[in-house]
């Protein structure tokens, strides 16, 4: 089993999100101390006894019980309106989705506040005077009204946050937004290579270091692994799914009597047990793309799927302006990692358009919102002169095309199609599959 999980790493940025939680939990447990204390503190140095009798430390007790439990109602009660949100749409996205209403950063600072309040009322609580007919503290009876009027905003604010999230362009932004924070935090180019030589006749094969899904390849560590002239090909790439016998790399020494680290290269690949948005720039465009094939298949929710195309042609615009740089390194001594595996805009595009295009061809409007799409994408990828995407793009046009004759699309229907991948082939490809019809 040890041998198994080596290498296998827990994944930062975990759904749940643990360190963030204890860190709130912590700071409100403080804030909760330190506010009942000084409450208590005041009554005790300044107003004792209270120049306005509100109660009796009695009557006081009883409040503070109260509402230290309508407090803890409250954030209960918070928590049911984040599962009923998240029943509701179960019935609309894939389960992965959903993990994206759990991980919710204002439910935790809600409940952080709750905290705090619940601690404070404690200890106002138990600081109380041992005379139960004395005067209320002043300070300390406010400061409990308080909280139970926070605790009731509190209660609006959660069904207000629960209701929003639920509309579908929220959610669709957001996870535009989360492709967008991946793609800053991707690896710049350090060498940029128009040709990769092949590897050496007799190259080393590098296995995985373990079972799980790449989430780094550290091109510092594989390289200084090397002796002098060392070369590695790299044969795997971020958000891959790889097992022990799983080649990821071969090493190539320019000398036959000198070795190479070969742990060392292994480990440089980084594996999880699961995938992670937060890290993994395609799982990013992935779950993007799941809401529209999920509206186009289990819903033919036509206005969904029209909302996730318009933000994925934004997100593979900005991918292909400022490009998927591939891992590339050298040094000074000869030492050199080639990326060959990694991924680029090409790919992507190719990736988003093959899971949109069946679904989208069943329907003249979806397959024109698809069309439109791509004519943007391709108009991106013309100011950047990346002639790869420009084709890949002629070749999703066509076949989304193809897939309209072969539903059944109606005539009238399949040549406003046609209208539309003329701007986008900008060639005789779309006019010549019409008469061939």
């Amino acid at each position: 089993m040890e041998e198994t999980n080596r290498g296998i790493s827990h994944q930062r940025g975990a759904t749940l999100r643990l360190g963030e939680i204890t860190v709130a939990m912590s700071v409100a447990i403080a804030t909760g101390l330190g506010v009942g204390m000084a409450a208590l503190a005041m009554d005790a140095v300044w107003l004792s006894p209270p120049p306005l009798e509100i109660g009796t430390v009695e009557g006081a007790r009883i409040l503070l019980g109260s509402v230290t439990g309508g407090v803890i109602t409250v954030a209960v009660f918070g928590l049911w309106v984040r599962t009923v949100v998240v029943g509701i749409m179960s019935a609309n996205f894939s389960p992965r989705t959903l993990l994206i209403f759990l991980d919710d950063r204002f439910q935790r600072n809600l409940l952080a506040c709750m905290s705090a309040g619940v601690v404070a009322s404690m200890v106002i609580l138990l600081g109380m005077p041992s005379d139960e007919q004395a005067a209320a503290p002043l300070i300390s009876t406010i400061l409990a009204v308080l909280i139970a009027l926070a605790a009731l905003v509190g209660v609006l604010l959660a069904i207000q946050h629960a209701t929003r999230s639920l509309a579908l362009p929220e959610l669709v932004s957001r996870l535009a937004e989360d492709v967008l924070r991946v793609l800053e935090r991707h690896p710049k180019a350090r060498v940029k290579l128009t040709r990769v030589p092949p590897p050496l006749s007799e190259p080393i094969t590098v296995l995985a270091p373990g079972t799980g899904w790449i989430t780094g390849i550290d091109t510092d560590r594989m390289r200084k692994a090397l002796p002098v002239g060392g070369i590695v090909h790299l044969r795997c790439r971020f958000g891959e799914f790889v097992t022990p016998r799983r080649c990821i790399a071969l090493v190539c020494l320019a000398e036959a009597d000198t070795k190479a680290d070969l742990s060392a290269v292994a480990e440089s690949v980084k594996l999880a047990r699961t995938r992670s948005p937060d890290m993994d720039l395609v799982f990013a465009v992935s779950l993007l793309v799941d809401v529209g094939t999920f509206a186009l298949e289990a819903r033919s929710d036509t206005s969904t799927a029209h909302e996730v195309m318009v933000h994925l042609e934004f997100v593979l615009a900005e991918i292909i302006f400022r490009g998927l740089p591939r891992l590339h390194d050298e040094d000074t001594d000869g030492r050199r990692v080639y990326d060959e595996s990694g991924w680029d805009a090409v790919d992507l595009v190719k990736l988003c358009t093959e899971r949109l295009r069946e679904s989208a061809a069943r329907d003249p409007e979806r397959a024109r919102h698809l069309i439109q799409m791509l004519h943007r994408i391709r108009e991106v990828a013309e100011d950047c002169e990346e002639t790869a995407v420009i084709s890949e793009v002629e070749s999703q046009v066509e076949m989304v095309l193809a897939l309209a004759t072969t539903n059944n699309m109606l005539s009238r229907e399949r040549q406003r199609l046609e209208r539309e991948a003329k701007a986008v082939v900008r060639g005789n490809s779309a006019s010549s599959s019409a008469q061939s019809k």
